[in-house]
C-alpha cells in the first residue's frame, strides 16, 4: 500500500495572546462588509404533459408552492384551508432557461473572482432527479456549469500560462516555484513516463467523453480584468464524500482497485483541505474535461426507483488557479514563494436527498441514503447556527458553537462559511406534484439559508514596485528588435530595454503666438502648466531621494554582509581543505580495500566453481551408483523369477517320470497279472478256441509293451468278441459319447487346475474365469464330475530362452464317458508373455534341460516339456461305480 505523507502537527503554544488574536480574528470578521448567500432556484421541465406540477413562477425572483389538495381537487380553497406559499430568489431559471442563462448569471462572477485571487463556493440541492448534476456537467448537447467555466478561464489566460511544473503542489494545500531547470526535468520526466505508459494519465486521451468534451456551445468571451504581468497555473482536484468519508477520484491506485480514504486538516493559513489529494497541472479545456472523465468513471452511481443514475456522493471539483508575478522583464516568475497568489473555485454536486417509503432502498442502497440524509441535515444545522449566531451577535448574546465537524461536507467548507470566499448555491426543483413534501423542504432551506450572511473577503495582492506593463512592453521591444535585424541594422543588437520608472515631466511645451488678442489666455494657461510640471518635479525628485537612501542604505547592507561573508569563506576554505586531504586519505584506503575486496571476490569466484563441478562430479557418480543398484535389484527379482520357474519345472519333470515309471510298473504287473489269467482259464476250460494268429497273447502283450497311451488308443480298437472269449473287465481309454449336449442356460462350471506355488503375475491382462475352482492336484474323480463341471483349465508356467516367464493355458471341454467318469477334450490354448523393456546383454546361459531320469538317463528339456504336456493334454479319466478310479 502506498505510503500517504503526513502533515508535521503545528505546535501552538498554550499562551493568552492566543485567544487575543482569536477575539481579534471575530472583531476584524464582524467589522467587515457582508454579503448574502446568493441563492438561484432553477426549475426543470415536465417530463410528460399529462404529469402535474405543484408550484408557479410567478416572476424572475419568485416561486409559488401550491398545496398538494388543491390541486387534487380542482377548486378554491375554504377559508379555513391552507394557501400557497410564495419564495424569494435571487433569480429563478424556468424550465426554458438555457446553460449559457444559468452559467451568465451564477458561474460568471465566480470565475471573476477566480481571476482576482477570491475564492468561491458553488453548490446544488435538491431532491433526487432533480436536474443537479445536469445543472453542473450537462450532456453532449448542453455543456454544464463546470466545462463552461474552465472554457471561460483557459481563454482568458491563454497567453499568459506558465510552463508546466513551474508551480508545483508541496503537499501542504500550498505550491512552490522552481527553477527553469527544475521544472524542464519534471516535464522530461513526465514525458518519458507517458511515452513508456506508466504515468497516471499516460493513456487518458482514449478515454475522454464526448458527453462531456463536446463543443456545441458558442465560443464565450474571454472576460476582462486580467493582470497581464502576472503567470497563471490551473491546477484541478476532483473528490467525492461517500458514506461520510472522503475520497480522491483521481488517485494513482495501480493494481490495488479500492481508494483509500482521505483526512481533512488545517495548513499554516487555517484553511480546510485534504490531505494527500491528488492536484492534476492542466493547460487546456480538454484536459481539464479528460481528468474529470477519469474521476468520473470512478464515482459511485447506484440506480433507484425516482432516478435510474442517482449520485450515491457527494462530488467536488476544485479548480485552483495559481498566480505570481513576474520580474523587471517581464519573462519569469519571480523565484519567492511569499508573492503566490491561490484563489479556488469548488463546484459541488450535492446528493439528493430521498425518502425510503418512496425509493424502496434496502441494504447499502439503504445504508448510503441514510449517510446523504444525515450529511445534508448537517449542512442545514449549520447555516441555522450561523443565522441565530448572527442575530445573537446583533442582542449582544454569546454565539453558539457551529457543529462543522459532524459532517465532512462541512467541515471541508467551514472556511468559507467563516467569511474565506463567496458562498452560492442553485436549488434544483422538481415541479411534479408527487415531490411536493420534498420541494417544500427543499424551499425552506433555501428561505433560511438567504438569511446567512458571509463576510465579503478582500484578498490582498503583493505589490513589489515593478511597472505595471512591463511583461507586454517587453514583448513589444522584442517585437521591434527582430524587425530591425530584419531590416539589417546592426546597432539593434546593442539595443537595452529599460522597463522601469520611467523619470518625465510631460510632453514638451506646446506652440504659442503671443502676438494674438488671446495672449492673456495663453500665458494663464502655460503658467498652469508649468505649476504642474514644478509640481511633477517635486514629486519625482522626492522620489528618487528616496531610492537614492534606499539604495545607499542597501549598498551599505550588501558591503557588511560581503565582509561577513568573506570572513565566513576564508573559515570554510580551511575546513574545506581540512575534509580534502581527509577526503584524499579516505579514498586511497577505500581504493586498497576495493582491490583486496576483488582479490578475494576472484578467490571466491574460483572456489565456488570448484565446488560446482565437484558437486557435478558427485552427482553423476551418485547417479551412477543408484542405475547399479536398480539394474542389481532387477537382475535379482530376475533371477529369482527364474530360479522358481526352474525348480518348478525340474518338479513337475521328476513328478511327471515318476508317474510314467508308475505306470509302466502297473503295466507290467497287468500284463502278468492278464497271462496268469489267461493261463489259469486255459487250464480251467475245457474247449479252447482257435485265436486268429493276430489276436494271439504274445501280440498283445508285445503291443502292451509299447507304452502306456498307445496301449490306451489301441485297446479301444479291440472288437467286442474279445471279451466274450476271455470274459475279462475292460481298460484303457474311456469310451466318450459324442452326441453328449449340456444346457446352456446353466453357464459354465470351470475347473483350474495349476501348480501349487505359481509365479505371481505382474500383468495388467489377468486370467479371469467366471464360476471357478482351483485346484493344485487331480486325484479324485468327484473333483472334475462333481458340481456340474462343464469346462477345465490346465495352467503351466516355463521359462523362455531369455529367462522370462511364459504363462500358458489350456482349456477344454468336460464330456462324461460311457464307464461314468469324464474325459477332457482341448480345444484352446492361451499364451501369456512377460518381455523387459531394456535389453538384457546377451550372455550365455547353462543349459537346465538336463534333468536326471529315474533310469539315470540325460532328456533335452524342450524334449520332456513336450512330453509333459503332451501326457497331460492327452490324460483321460475314467471312472467306475466303485471307488477306485485310475488316472
Amino acid at each position: 500500500m502506498k505510503a500517504v505523507p503526513r502533515t508535521p502537527m503545528r505546535v501552538v503554544p498554550k499562551t493568552p495572546r492566543v485567544h487575543q488574536t482569536v477575539e481579534k480574528q471575530r472583531r476584524d470578521t464582524s467589522d467587515k462588509a457582508r454579503d448574502p448567500v446568493n441563492v438561484f432556484c432553477r426549475v426543470r421541465p415536465l417530463q410528460s404533459d399529462a404529469d402535474l406540477t405543484s408550484l408557479r413562477v410567478k416572476n424572475s425572483t419568485t416561486i409559488a408552492l401550491n398545496p398538494q389538495d388543491q390541486l387534487l381537487q380542482h377548486h378554491k380553497p375554504h377559508n379555513g384551508a391552507q394557501r400557497e406559499v410564495q419564495y424569494i430568489f435571487k433569480h429563478v431559471f424556468q424550465p426554458d432557461a438555457t446553460q449559457q442563462d444559468v452559467y451568465a448569471a451564477v458561474a460568471q462572477p465566480l470565475v471573476e473572482n477566480l481571476l482576482k485571487g477570491r475564492n468561491s463556493l458553488l453548490f446544488t440541492y435538491g431532491v433526487t432527479g432533480s436536474g443537479k448534476t445536469y445543472t453542473m456537467t450537462g450532456n453532449l448537447r448542453h455543456r454544464g456549469i463546470m466545462p463552461r467555466c474552465l472554457d471561460v478561464l483557459f481563454r482568458t489566460i491563454s497567453d499568459y500560462q506558465a510552463k508546466k511544473f513551474v508551480f508545483k503542489p508541496d503537499k501542504l494545500n500550498g505550491f512552490e516555484i522552481l527553477s527553469e531547470e527544475d521544472a524542464l526535468l519534471e516535464r522530461q520526466h513526465e514525458m518519458n513516463q507517458r511515452f513508456a505508459g506508466s504515468g497516471r494519465f499516460a493513456f487518458r486521451h482514449k478515454d475522454s467523453d464526448p458527453e462531456i468534451a463536446s463543443q456545441a456551445s458558442v465560443e464565450p468571451i474571454p472576460l476582462l480584468g486580467l493582470d497581464e504581468d502576472n503567470m497563471y497555473s490551473v491546477f484541478v482536484t476532483y473528490i467525492e464524500i461517500y458514506n461520510n468519508s472522503v475520497y480522491d477520484l483521481l488517485e494513482d491506485s495501480g493494481i490495488q482497485k479500492t481508494l483509500q480514504s482521505k483526512i481533512i486538516r488545517e495548513d499554516a493559513n487555517r484553511h480546510m483541505f485534504v490531505h494527500g489529494v491528488t492536484e492534476v497541472e492542466v493547460k487546456t479545456v480538454e484536459d481539464a474535461l479528460e481528468v474529470f472523465q477519469m474521476g468520473q468513471k470512478r464515482k459511485r452511481m447506484g440506480h433507484t426507483v425516482l432516478n435510474a443514475e442517482s449520485s450515491r456522493s457527494h462530488s467536488v471539483f476544485n479548480i485552483r488557479l495559481v498566480q505570481a508575478p513576474t520580474d523587471s522583464q517581464g519573462e519569469n516568475v519571480v523565484q519567492d514563494r511569499q508573492n503566490i497568489t491561490v484563489s479556488q473555485l469548488s463546484l459541488v454536486d450535492l446528493a439528493g436527498s430521498e425518502r425510503s417509503s418512496r425509493t424502496k432502498n434496502t441494504g447499502v442502497r439503504l445504508r448510503e441514503a441514510g449517510n446523504i440524509n444525515n450529511s445534508l441535515m448537517t449542512l442545514r444545522t449549520c447555516l441555522e447556527y450561523l443565522r441565530e449566531n448572527q442575530l445573537a451577535a446583533s442582542n449582544g448574546l454569546a454565539p453558539k458553537k457551529v457543529p462543522y465537524r459532524d459532517s465532512k461536507i462541512t467541515h471541508m467548507f467551514k472556511n468559507y462559511f467563516d467569511g474565506e470566499g463567496q458562498v452560492s448555491m442553485i436549488v434544483c426543483i422538481n415541479p411534479r406534484i408527487e415531490d411536493y413534501d420534498e420541494n417544500m423542504q427543499v424551499m425552506k432551506f433555501a428561505e433560511m439559508t438567504q438569511e446567512v450572511q458571509i463576510a465579503r473577503a478582500t484578498p490582498m495582492k503583493q505589490d513589489l514596485g515593478l511597472t505595471p506593463g512591463r511583461r507586454k512592453a517587453n514583448k513589444l521591444f522584442k517585437i521591434a528588435v527582430n524587425n530591425l535585424n530584419e531590416l539589417g541594422i546592426p546597432e539593434a543588437k546593442d539595443l537595452e530595454v529599460d522597463v522601469g520608472l520611467v523619470y518625465s515631466l510631460g510632453p514638451d511645451f506646446p506652440a504659442y503666438e503671443m502676438d494674438s488678442p488671446e495672449a492673456q489666455i495663453k500665458i494663464r494657461e502655460l503658467m498652469h502648466y508649468l505649476e504642474q510640471r514644478i509640481e511633477k518635479r517635486k514629486k519625482l525628485r522626492a522620489n528618487l531621494d528616496i531610492k537614492c537612501d534606499s539604495f545607499r542604505q542597501m549598498l551599505m547592507n550588501l558591503d557588511r554582509d560581503n565582509l561577513q561573508l568573506r570572513t565566513e569563506l576564508a573559515s570554510l576554505k580551511a575546513v574545506y581543505k581540512q575534509e580534502r586531504d581527509r577526503s584524499a586519505a579516505l579514498e586511497k584506503k577505500v581504493r586498497i580495500h576495493e582491490s583486496s575486496i576483488d582479490v578475494l571476490n576472484n578467490t571466491l569466484s574460483k572456489q565456488e566453481r570448484q565446488i560446482e563441478e565437484l558437486t557435478f562430479k558427485l552427482n553423476e557418480k551418485e547417479n551412477m551408483l543408484t542405475q547399479k543398484e536398480h539394474e542389481k535389484e532387477k537382475q535379482k527379482k530376475k533371477f529369482s523369477s527364474k530360479l522358481a520357474v526352474e525348480s518348478d519345472k525340474n518338479k513337475r519333470e521328476f513328478e511327471l517320470k515318476l508317474r510314467e515309471q508308475r505306470v509302466k510298473l502297473q503295466e507290467r504287473m497287468r500284463i502278468k497279472d492278464e497271462k496268469l489269467r489267461l493261463v489259469s482259464n486255459i487250464l480251467q476250460s475245457e474247449d479252447l478256441p482257435s485265436l486268429p494268429r493276430s489276436q494271439s497273447s504274445e501280440n498283445i502283450l508285445n503291443e502292451k509293451d509299447r507304452g502306456a497311451y498307445t496301449a490306451r488308443t489301441e485297446e479301444s480298437s479291440v472288437p467286442a468278441t474279445r471279451t466274450d472269449i476271455y470274459a475279462t473287465p475292460r481298460h484303457g481309454a474311456a469310451a466318450a459319447n459324442n452326441r453328449h449336449r449340456r444346457s446352456r442356460s446353466a453357464g459354465d462350471k470351470w475347473l483350474e487346475h495349476r501348480a501349487a506355488n505359481p509365479v505371481p503375475l505382474g500383468t495388467i491382462m489377468q486370467p479371469y474365469l467366471k464360476n471357478r475352482k482351483s485346484v493344485t492336484k487331480l486325484t479324485d474323480l468327484k473333483e472334475l464330475t462333481a458340481h456340474g463341471t462343464t469346462k477345465y483349465c490346465l495352467v503351466s508356467q516355463d521359462a523362455d530362452t531369455d529367462g522370462d516367464v511364459e504363462t500358458k493355458l489350456y482349456k477344454g471341454n468336460v464330456i462324461p464317458t460311457c464307464g461314468g467318469g469324464a474325459q477332457v477334450v482341448f480345444n484352446d490354448v492361451e499364451c501369456l508373455k512377460q518381455k523387459s523393456p531394456v535389453h538384457s546383454p546377451t550372455r550365455k546361459r547353462p543349459s537346465n534341460g538336463n534333468i536326471s531320469a529315474l533310469g539315470g538317463g540325460a532328456v533335452p528339456s524342450t524334449v520332456t516339456s513336450a512330453q509333459d504336456v503332451a501326457s497331460r493334454c492327452n490324460l483321460g479319466i475314467e471312472g467306475h461305480s466303485s471307488k477306485k478310479s485310475k488316472i
